[in-house]
């Protein structure tokens, strides 16, 4: 069963977009309420989902537009029934919009899904082994909340000066971090943590996970390690 993400854009009657000839029509062979109370629309053995808010009901019988055509294995960035828009984005608004799913949207996204328990995508930073880099991992997420609560400007990290002020104060709101202080931090654990920390701060997590330098490094943590109480 063919599916895409539940529908995120505006839902009106609308012409379909100009200068993208990337789509396939067909016509609706079956259509149901799915658990959310959406609606899941059946097109050649195919199955789609869009939002209960789309505007009344699709029916057998209408044309579903799919972008882009040719889809197999590809997600559907926009979805259109008898002119009416569920959903669409561009290629580039496409990739962006599976960027910020699979990496979140911004440092706060990230930090929240850790703080969820949901797996996110982080860089391996020590290489000795799973409980070696939970603690290093573990202490980069709550530097990064000291980050976003005190709002650090970044961009003068560039001096070297601001920076070590700046540093300063983290390893001092680090080392009284309680949930820090129970790991028993070496120098480079901690110096890690804080390279990971200062760059999800900086750039973001997509920038972060599509960094070339560190493709090879690239990882899926969580706040609920096996063995660890949630």
């Amino acid at each position: 069963m063919k599916t895409t993400p539940k529908d995120t854009g505006a839902h009106e009657m609308t012409s379909y977009p100009q200068n993208d000839d990337d789509f396939e029509e067909m016509a609706i062979d079956n259509v149901s309420q799915d658990s959310g109370g959406g609606y899941a629309i059946t097109c050649g053995g195919w199955t789609i989902h869009c939002g209960k808010d789309f505007h009344g009901a699709p029916h057998t019988g209408e044309t579903a537009r799919f972008y882009p055509k040719d889809n197999l294995g590809r997600r559907v960035r926009g979805l259109f029934v008898n002119g009416q828009k569920a959903w669409y984005r561009t290629e580039a608004e496409d990739e962006e919009y599976s960027d910020i799913q699979r990496y979140g949207a911004d440092a706060a996204d990230w930090l929240k899904r850790w703080d969820d328990g949901v797996s996110v995508w982080s860089i391996e930073m020590g290489g000795l082994g799973p409980g070696y880099e939970q603690c290093i991992q573990i202490t980069a997420a709550e530097i990064l909340r000291h980050l976003l609560a005190a709002k650090y400007d970044a961009a003068k990290w560039e001096d070297a000066e601001a920076w070590a002020k700046d540093r300063a104060a983290i390893e001092k709101n680090g080392f009284a971090n309680e949930r820090v202080k129970v790991l028993g931090l070496s120098g480079a654990q901690w110096g890690a943590a804080v390279n990971l920390a200062t760059h999800l701060y900086k750039s973001g997590p997509r920038a972060v996970a599509k960094d070339p330098h560190v493709k090879d490094r690239k990882i899926q943590v969580s706040r609920v390690f096996p063995g660890m109480a949630a």
